[in-house]
């Protein structure tokens, strides 16, 4: 994928082959300020669904730790318990 970064308005604009003519154009139809508020908000919104994702990966991933730890548990006990009955006879 070619990356072109160009200089507009005083700051850095990346051009990708995909979202080249789109990220462009905010820049040239509206003044800087008007882009920043609307990039701004924009970032503000993925940051806020990224951190809720992330939480609920954090969740999830502490409930399968504490799934893995019974789990564990119970077949060190079995292996205990079945070791202790074979060595008694």
């Amino acid at each position: 994928m070619s990356e072109n970064v160009l200089r507009q308005n005083g700051q850095l604009v990346r051009n990708d082959s995909i979202y080249g003519l789109s990220s462009l154009d905010m820049t040239i139809e509206g003044t800087s300020d008007d882009v920043t508020v609307v990039d701004a908000a924009s970032l503000r919104r993925q940051i806020i669904k990224l951190n809720r994702r992330l939480q609920l990966l954090e969740e999830e991933n502490k409930e399968r730790a504490k799934r893995e730890m019974v789990m564990y548990s119970i077949t060190v006990a079995f292996w205990l318990l079945n070791s202790w009955l074979w060595f008694r006879r």
